[in-house]
This record gives C-alpha cells, sequence and structure tokens, in this order.
C-alpha cells in the first residue's frame, strides 16, 4: 500500500505539513516528548526553546506553543535534518539516553577537534556572529558538531577526518535508538 504522504501529495495535499508528518512516523520519539513543528519560508530552519519568543526580526511562529519545544522547517528540509536539529537542541536535555550520548561526545573531543570548532567560530565572525565563543561553542557549535556526521549534514570525506572511530560508532549507536 502507497505510504499516505505519497498520495496525499498525488492528491494535491499539503506536501509540506507531511515533512513534519513523516519525521513523527520515522522517529516517534519526537512525538513522545510533544515536539511541534511550524513549516516557514525563512531562509534556515530554527529551533524554538520553550518559552522563547523570539524577537522583532524572527519571532517564534504561532504554530508552536509558547510551552512545547519546536523546529521551524522550511519545505526542502528533509525528517532527517528536522530529527537532528530536535535531537542536538532539545533531545540532548530531555532525553537521558541522548544526553548521555551528547556528553560522551563533547567529552571525547580532541584537541584538533576543539580546533576546528575555533576555526568555525572566526567563520562564523566573519559572517556577523556577535556572540562570545563560550555562548556560540553552548548553543551553536557543540550541537552543530554532533549533528554532523550522524544526521548526513557534513559530507563523507569531512566526516572521515571529523570524527573518531570511536565518535561515529557511538553516534551510529545513537541513531539506532533514534529510529527505535
Amino acid at each position: 500500500m502507497p505510504a499516505l504522504d505519497d498520495l496525499m501529495q498525488l492528491l494535491g495535499g499539503d506536501p509540506v505539513r507531511s515533512a513534519f508528518d513523516e519525521t513523527l512516523r520515522q522517529y516517534p520519539i519526537l512525538g513522545r516528548y510533544g515536539v511541534t513543528g511550524a513549516q516557514s519560508e525563512r531562509p534556515m530552519m530554527e529551533s524554538w526553546p520553550a518559552n522563547e519568543p523570539g524577537g522583532p526580526g524572527w519571532p517564534r511562529p504561532a504554530q508552536i506553543p509558547m510551552d512545547r519545544f519546536g523546529v521551524e522547517y522550511r519545505q526542502q528540509d528533509r525528517p532527517l535534518d528536522i530529527l537532528g536539529d530536535a535531537t542536538s537542541h532539545y533531545l540532548t536535555q530531555a532525553d537521558p539516553v541522548v544526553g548521555d550520548y551528547y556528553r560522551n561526545f563533547t567529552g571525547s573531543l580532541d584537541d584538533s577537534q576543539r580546533q576546528r570548532l575555533a576555526e568555525q567560530y572566526r567563520h562564523a565572525v566573519g559572517e556577523g556572529e556577535t556572540r562570545p565563543y563560550a555562548q556560540w561553542e553552548e548553543r551553536s557549535g557543540l550541537p552543530a558538531y554532533f549533528r554532523g556526521y550522524p544526521f548526513q549534514q557534513w559530507p563523507d570525506d569531512f566526516n572521515a577526518r571529523a570524527y573518531t572511530d570511536r565518535q561515529r560508532s557511538s553516534l551510529d549507536r545513537m541513531m539506532e535508538y533514534l529510529r527505535r
């Protein structure tokens, strides 16, 4: 039987909404934690912690309840992208198993990986980043590094250099957990 989302698209249904529905179908852990989603035309995906209203230039989407975590995503984002954002910005605190994987990963970073983060920060500053390094590292740098390999957000050849075998193995186990 064809997937419901495929039928909805063929019949003129809302494929954008289906992207989040498909994410919830593939990764039910997000539904168990009440993660919500809002499709957006803005240029990038954004995570919204509970009680974060946003600012005048980028307000919280009305579809994401103020008391819940949500992901603002674009039509072209894959379910794996949505899961990656929710995992790195929310499940690392909400789910004890994912939290352990995150702490183990960040604690395993070697000097060359820390240097790579510093280089990424310098690049971000060149693009307009204004937060101090420690704040950027906590809220952006480490979450991005954590999700780059397991959520297929970075090229394979880069991942082979950017992660140790042990880190990739651990992150592969985390992905198995997230698919259950």
